[in-house]
């Protein structure tokens, strides 16, 4: 054992010994925080998928009698007309923490921010697939 702690302190130096005891010492407090954060992310995503979810079907559900047949023109004519819940859409996460896929860094849920995440363009897109579907 000793000879390959031998050979390991020799990639790492004087420097990451230090840091490797210290890593051992405290490995469940650094553990631990690292899954609250990895838990943290994952809500934040899923309240993402939940609220973009909710805001494109109660938007195809006012919608819906005339979709099929629209064109994307129409629908980015139409959906400027159309009420959308955001209010409600905010009240559908689970916990205040909001952040698309591609995102490390959850935001706290409001109104605003969910606003200025979706664009139009988004919705048309959206329900242009759901359209196709």
């Amino acid at each position: 054992m000793s000879i390959i702690r031998g050979i390991i302190q020799g990639f790492i130096g004087e420097w990451g010994v230090k840091m490797g005891d210290w890593y051992f010492a405290n490995s469940l407090w650094i553990n631990g925080a690292l899954l609250f954060y990895a838990l943290l992310i994952y809500i934040a995503r899923k309240n993402y998928q939940t609220v973009t979810d909710f805001l494109l079907q109660s938007i195809s559900d006012e919608i819906s009698p005339n979709m099929k047949t629209w064109s994307k023109s129409e629908i980015s004519k139409n959906i400027k007309h159309i009420k959308i819940p955001w209010d409600d859409a905010r009240k559908k996460a689970i916990i205040p923490l909001f952040a698309k896929s591609d995102s490390y860094f959850p935001r706290l849920i409001s109104i605003d921010q969910i606003k200025n995440t979706y664009s139009t363009d988004f919705f048309i897109e959206s329900l242009k697939k759901m359209n196709i579907k």
